[in-house]
């Protein structure tokens, strides 16, 4: 189970925290500002999984906690502006695969929040054990762009780092 759950972590981090802004700096710049954006939320992912559920019926919680950390951090990635000549290569290697995985994460905990609601144990303990775990961002294109934290925050694939 807390394979899982660290899989669903690494699910919804997509990428950042805290606020953003706009303004072209240049690619050094950018890269700077999401890098930052995407520690922070792997160092927000790093305190809720301190608090992993001990029990199934705290488990529809700590997804929303981890949603939430998503949703945040995608909102935040998304008001940063790239440099204009890597805006479109951003916009469909990086912001719209993470909104796609928010969309799936916000999917996922209707479906805890629904077995919970049922307290239908065998459909929560299966959705905790088959969280949705296809990573939607180009991690090569994230690689050689210069992205570091952001590819660990957006790599849903991997089994935690």
């Amino acid at each position: 189970m807390k394979r899982a759950l660290v899989l669903l972590l690494l699910l919804v981090a997509a990428c950042g925290g805290g606020s953003g802004s706009k303004g072209d700096g240049g690619k050094a710049a950018y890269i700077a500002k999401a890098e930052a954006l995407c520690a922070k939320a792997n160092a927000d992912l790093v305190t809720v999984k301190k608090d992993q559920p001990t029990s199934l019926a705290a488990v529809p919680p700590y997804v929303h906690r981890i949603v939430e950390i998503a949703r945040k951090d995608v909102i935040a990635l998304s008001a940063l502006t790239p440099p204009a000549s890597d805006a479109a290569a951003v916009k469909a290697k990086l912001l719209d695969p993470l909104r796609v995985q928010l969309t799936e994460a916000d999917a996922y905990a209707t479906k805890v929040d629904t077995a919970a609601g049922a307290k239908d144990q065998a459909a929560l303990f299966d959705l905790v054990t088959h969280p949705p775990t296809k990573t939607r961002a180009d991690l090569a294109w994230m690689r050689t762009y210069g992205f570091k934290a952001c590819v660990n925050a957006a790599d849903t694939g991997s089994t935690g780092k």
